[in-house]
């Protein structure tokens, strides 16, 4: 076989893996989770976070208020689609490791002890729109509970 006939297959082949590598990285925008109605179950790690709030939601230290939150922190990343009815609240968003939840007062208290453990939470998803949002995407929770390792 003619070393052009070998080069050409090398770089063939070099170009065919460098795609699928790139394209392995994202997901198909039909694999992408949805924005609220839609419901969707995540699995990851149930973290605690203390935020600096009011007044000036810039340092706890120097007078504002704590606003503690919780958050999951998803072993692998996903996307989320541009939500259909409100585009300009519930964008595209590629490569979401950590999602905060919104719970209600009892929920906190009902699942305190599973923070810092690994957990499944379900619920539907909505962008960022307030200072108390640290996280492009949230989840608010309809049900949250603790998962196997």
């Amino acid at each position: 076989m003619p070393a052009s006939y070998i080069s050409a297959g090398i770089i063939a082949l070099t170009s065919l893996v460098l795609t699928n590598s790139a394209v392995g990285q994202t997901r198909p925008q039909s694999e992408c989770l949805s924005y609220e109605p839609a419901v969707v179950t995540l699995s990851g790690t149930l973290v605690r976070k203390t935020f600096p709030g009011p007044p000036n939601y810039e340092s706890v230290k120097k007078g504002d208020k704590p606003e503690t939150s919780w958050f999951l922190d998803l072993p692998e990343s996903v996307c989320v689609n541009e939500g259909k009815a409100e585009p300009g609240l519930n964008p595209k968003q590629s490569a979401v490791r950590e999602i905060q939840l919104v719970l209600q007062p009892q929920q906190y208290a009902q699942h305190k002890s599973l923070v810092g453990t690994r957990v499944s939470a379900s619920g539907t998803l909505f962008g960022e729109h307030t200072g108390h949002h640290h996280t492009p995407v949230l989840l608010t929770v309809r049900t949250l509970e603790g998962t196997a390792k």
